[in-house]
């Protein structure tokens, strides 16, 4: 029996089923990949077509069992929730589209696309925390419909 690896080229490691994702022109990624690379480029890496975050689906491979033909199947839109982002100034903003396994860097990308902020100069506040970028919005614990805060970085002089 062969099997097939499928590669991110973004980072060149192995996908696995439980982390592939589409864009609409069909390139597969690793979700932290292909949400970082869009947030600073705005292109797919490899067509260079152009691409938001609303483009990208999560996809999963269906083991193939005797008799029966491997399907390759897409995420719904139940493994998606909202958010509410509150400025400084008592503004919201609303994420849509947010995912579990989202990390907060692309959390903070997702605002930057919406506020023009680079993402870099972001702090999002959760239950009195401040949220660090490599962990998850899982990791937090952060459900469908929270708030979150945002506070802009301070820079030395």
């Amino acid at each position: 029996m062969s099997s097939t690896t499928f590669i991110c080229i973004v980072c060149s490691k192995a996908l696995t089923s439980n982390n592939m994702y589409s864009t609409s022109c069909g390139h597969v990624f690793h979700s932290d990949c292909i949400r970082k690379f869009i947030c600073q480029k705005k292109y797919c890496p490899k067509c260079w077509n152009v691409l938001n975050l609303n483009d990208i689906k999560q996809i999963f491979l269906e083991e193939k069992s005797s008799g029966c033909s491997g399907n390759v199947k897409i995420k719904t839109e139940s493994d998606i929730m909202k958010l509410y982002v509150k400025d400084t100034s008592g503004g919201t903003t609303v994420l849509e589209k947010v995912k579990f396994s989202d990390t907060i860097y692309v959390i903070k990308c997702m605002v930057e696309m919406k506020l023009g902020i680079p993402a870099d100069e972001l702090r999002l506040i959760f239950a009195g925390k401040q949220l660090e970028d490599g962990r998850t919005m899982a990791d937090y614990n952060i459900k469908d419909g929270a708030t979150m805060h945002l506070a802009k970085r301070l820079r030395g002089c």
